[in-house]
């Protein structure tokens, strides 16, 4: 209350500030805009634009000013209000470079990636994270974390492949390990990321889904059309395993090969209220506010000192203090030659003669 009111004041300040300036600039109409005396029809505007744009930047500054510029602590005993499970394919094969828009990206790489944008589209105050890497078994790496930087070590440092005996890669046995890990957390809490290349053995049974887990995406990637050799066959994203998995979860399938998730996916990754996500928070509005109310602020004096005046043809008339016609001086030579005007290259002598207001000399 005590800003909208500062704010206020400050507009009513500039107001005033623009009537005293009005008040001068009528005087000197003449001056200043010629023998018409006015200036152009959209300078009427310019004094209630900045006292509107000094009124908007001292709010959105003051409403900056009150917010803390250091992290939010965050406590790790509270309970987490909702949980993010990534079940991450660690296989070889994820190692081949087929992924990305140009096709000369690693899919590990190319799912690091993806998953990073999601993160970072999170707010992690009220969110936990783990994580279930598999191949040929799964494992959990780490559970209810909300340390990106941990998040970040895992995806890109830690060589969790060789964790795990060689085989085939078992996608179905990481989707049963995220559901057991979720099976005790309150319902409706989890939403389950599977990112995976689809190359895995075949599944006869779907695993059966927690009440914990509300949504599941699975995030593919690879080259879905051309194969990359490996281990003596041909490798590529299996979107249609990929698919199926999606469909027996009650998921949705999302290539991510080439693009990242979707926004609106993103924001609708837990249950929100109406509008939520569309509605800008103070810190937003403040930014908006100052960055339009310094602009306005900024331009009028440019704006107004190039295109206020009217464009005069010619020299401007000037009028005399009493009102009169304008003042006009004449130079004349003595016996009718040139007149000699300082710094001219004429050799007669000078000589002046004013007409005065009424026709006197």
């Amino acid at each position: 209350m005590v800003t909208l009111l500062v704010s206020i004041l400050a507009g009513l300040v500039a107001a005033f500030a623009e009537w005293l300036h009005a008040r001068r600039v009528h005087r000197a109409r003449f001056l200043a805009f010629g023998p018409t005396g006015r200036a152009r029809v959209w300078t009427r505007g310019v004094p209630v634009m900045r006292a509107l744009g000094m009124a908007t930047a001292c709010w959105g500054l003051l409403t900056l000013l009150q917010f803390d510029g250091a992290p939010v602590k965050i406590d790790p005993i509270s309970q987490p209000k909702r949980r993010l499970l990534i079940a991450l394919d660690v296989s070889p094969s994820m190692g081949l470079k087929d992924a990305g828009p140009d096709s000369k990206t690693a899919r590990d790489t190319r799912a690091r990636e993806a998953l990073k944008s999601i993160l970072e589209r999170l707010d992690l105050t009220t969110t936990r994270v783990s994580i279930v890497a598999f191949y040929t078994s799964a494992k959990p790496v780490v559970v209810d974390t909300w340390d990106l930087n941990i998040v970040a070590n895992i995806l890109d440092d830690l060589p969790l492949e060789y964790a795990f005996k060689e085989g085939p890669t078992a996608m179905y046995s990481g989707v049963r390990e995220a559901a057991a890990l979720a099976a005790k957390w309150p319902p409706n809490s989890t939403t389950l990321l599977v990112i995976s290349d689809g190359d895995t053995i075949p599944e006869v049974e779907p695993p059966k889904m927690p009440a914990a887990i509300s949504r599941v995406l699975v995030l593919g990637v690879g080259n879905p059309y051309r194969g990359v050799s490996i281990a003596g066959r041909s490798s590529k994203q299996d979107a249609a395993a990929l698919k199926t998995l999606a469909a027996r979860l009650k998921g949705t399938y999302v290539d991510v090969n080439q693009r990242h998730v979707p926004t609106s996916l993103v924001t609708g990754l837990w249950p929100l209220r109406a509008g939520d996500s569309r509605v800008p928070d103070n810190k937003t509005l403040a930014i908006i506010a100052t960055t339009a109310g310094s602009t306005v602020l900024a331009l009028a004096g440019p704006l107004l000192a190039f295109f206020g005046s009217p464009r005069l043809h010619g020299k401007p008339a000037v009028r005399g203090a009493t009102g009169g016609s304008a003042v006009h001086t004449e130079v004349k030579a003595p016996t009718g030659g040139r007149a000699n005007i300082p710094g001219s290259s004429f050799g007669a002598p000078q000589a002046a003669q004013t007409t005065a207001p009424g026709g006197f000399r």
